[in-house]
């Protein structure tokens, strides 16, 4: 496996629900990262004062904690990776959503393997994927 395991907003909410897959996938990666829009959809998803919210919310907050996981912030390079893809899926007729795009720009950019079980990013033969179920 790489050194470096992405994770996409999927794959976090499985984690949250308690997924087993993803646990285990996470556990054989020395380092894990949250690509920033990934960061966003989850916030985003976590609004609201449910205890489910909350829940996440508090998931989320101890997983950006643990030692081996970070987040990637969005940079010119990044930039470079998000045209390439974002031109390829136009160009084999099959444009996929912007903040998966950003999302596979970040993996690309890292070298790593994401984590994940969308159809979009799965379908992205640039992108190296583990699927989690």
């Amino acid at each position: 496996m790489t050194d470096t395991l992405l994770l996409d907003s999927k794959a976090l909410i499985a984690l949250f629900d308690g997924d087993r897959g993803v646990a285990r996938i996470m556990a054989s990666a020395p380092r894990v990262a949250v690509p920033a829009v990934v960061c966003g959809e989850i916030d985003a998803g976590t609004q609201g004062e449910t205890a489910r919210a909350r829940e996440e919310r508090e998931a989320f907050s101890e997983l950006l904690a643990m030692p081996n996981v970070s987040v990637l912030p969005v940079t010119r390079t990044t930039g470079s990776f998000y045209a390439r893809v974002f031109a390829y899926s136009h160009s084999v007729g099959r444009p996929i959503p912007t903040n998966d795009v950003w999302i596979a720009a970040a993996v690309l950019e890292t070298a790593g393997i994401l984590c994940t079980d969308d159809r979009h990013l799965l379908s992205l033969p640039l992108v190296r994927t583990i699927r989690y179920r």
